[in-house]
């Protein structure tokens, strides 16, 4: 089911509304999916920096989480003990038939989800520190690990990190060097902490996160809920454009902001108008 709609009019569609932002010209050309409605609606604006007109789709099955896969640019999504492949311009779901390995599970809560472009693999974070990674069909040559998904150290905090004996609230996370059609010589992987409300750094499957810095916007720090998604696009490699959709506690919408990767600083790009978004990817190009 396909509802193209002006932004003003997405109450209809997905119980809210997005305002019309008004953005720099420098994040032209970055498209944006995102999930709503406790993922059963997959929303998609053609450009994040005039998304006055979105599409939206119901899905057949309720997703968890996103990802864009830069090498292919396919859009994947995730959900207990299944890897979607979601068309972004019909919102149809083909089961890609991956093997969930007995200990890949995730329990409620959010799940982050991206890919590691330097081994095109994609990592799924839960709230619950559970760190599993999806490896493709067609993974290495004759890797056993091809389409499986399968599980690795837990998240937590390295010794001596501020946030150190805390037990992690991972809601997002997005890899560097997402570079269209290619992959990276290297990447760093980012996620967001909603408990410390901070951006932190993930080392891949040791598990360890170390605080980067706490979330603020003009200065001020800024508590978040457990909600929204986090994505990096990358017109060439060493160039990093980050985007979050976050819902700051208590205000009754989300808000898509730029993020330093220094620092942790957020600058406000647009009031989306409404909450409830469980996903969010972008991608430039392909």
């Amino acid at each position: 089911m396909n509802t193209q709609i002006s932004a003003f009019a997405l109450t209809a569609a997905v119980t809210g509304a997005l305002a019309a932002p008004a953005f720099a010209h420098g994040h032209a050309g970055t498209k944006g999916y995102a999930l709503a409605k406790d993922g059963t609606t997959l929303v998609t604006m053609a450009s994040i920096a005039a998304p006055g007109e979105v599409q939206t789709f119901v899905l057949d099955t309720p997703l968890r989480a996103i990802a864009y896969r830069p090498v292919t640019g396919q859009l994947i999504g995730f959900v207990d003990g299944m890897v979607y492949e979601v068309n972004a311009t019909t919102g149809a779901l083909t089961d890609l038939d991956a093997t969930f390995m007995d200990d890949a599970m995730i329990s409620e809560g959010a799940v982050a989800f991206d890919f590691n472009n330097q081994i095109d693999a994609v990592r799924a974070v839960g709230a619950d520190g559970a760190n599993l990674v999806y490896f493709p069909d067609g993974f290495g040559d004759n890797d056993e690990r091809a389409n499986s998904v399968r599980r690795f150290t837990d998240a937590f905090y390295v010794d001596g990190d501020n946030s150190a004996g805390a037990d992690p609230l991972i809601f997002a996370n997005a890899y560097t060097n997402a570079i269209a059609g290619a992959t990276a010589d290297s990447t760093a992987q980012y996620a967001l902490d909603a408990r410390a409300n901070a951006l932190v750094t993930l080392a891949n499957n040791a598990g360890e996160l170390a605080t980067v810095g706490l979330l603020t916007i003009d200065g001020k720090a800024v508590d978040v809920i457990d909600a929204g998604g986090f994505d990096i696009v990358s017109p060439a490699e060493g160039t990093n454009m980050a985007y979050a959709v976050l819902q700051i506690d208590g205000e009754a919408s989300a808000g898509l902001y730029a993020v330093d990767l220094a620092s942790g600083a957020l600058t406000n790009l647009a009031d989306l108008g409404m909450g409830g978004f469980t996903g969010f990817a972008a991608s430039q190009g392909m």
